[in-house]
């Protein structure tokens, strides 16, 4: 048992490896949609926010597990290119708060109508059922590291 428990795992490792090259291909193609200029760091950058927002800096920093540099350089330049927009946080003068533009709101819905089409194509042959099972497994997995 304990070797068909190993060669699972295996398996899965090496599966979940491939994922996450596909996924960052897939990632690549939608920052492109989003925004011919952006890196796909940055359409993560803008996903973010627009779950958060508004968001602090520090906080988008704590959810992102990156540091403070990088991201507030993506963060000006989005703002320069009309995406993200930042506003002083009323309750804290020190802070602003980070929220998307109508333009970058536009953008990451037109991205993620690609996305849904793509996973939609991959899926094509699965059942409903199928899809709902995986949906699930994947959700439970993604849990495990909150």
């Amino acid at each position: 048992m304990a070797t068909d428990t190993s060669d699972a795992l295996e398996n899965l490792e090496k599966e979940l490896v491939t994922l996450a090259r596909r996924l960052r291909g897939l990632q690549r193609t939608l920052s492109d949609e989003a925004h011919p200029d952006l890196e796909p760091a940055q359409y993560a950058l803008l996903n973010h926010v627009e779950e958060l927002a508004p968001v602090r800096m520090a906080d988008l920093v704590a959810a992102l597990e990156v540091d403070k540099g990088p991201v507030s350089r993506a963060c000006a330049r989005l703002e320069e290119e009309g995406l993200l927009k930042r506003a002083a946080d009323k309750t804290d003068a020190r802070a602003t708060l980070l929220t998307l533009t109508a333009a970058g709101k536009r953008k990451l819905a037109a991205a993620r109508k690609k996305r849904h089409k793509v996973i939609e194509d991959l899926l094509k042959d699965w059942s409903p059922a199928q899809v709902k099972t995986f949906a699930t497994q994947v959700g439970k997995f993604n849990k495990l590291s909150d």
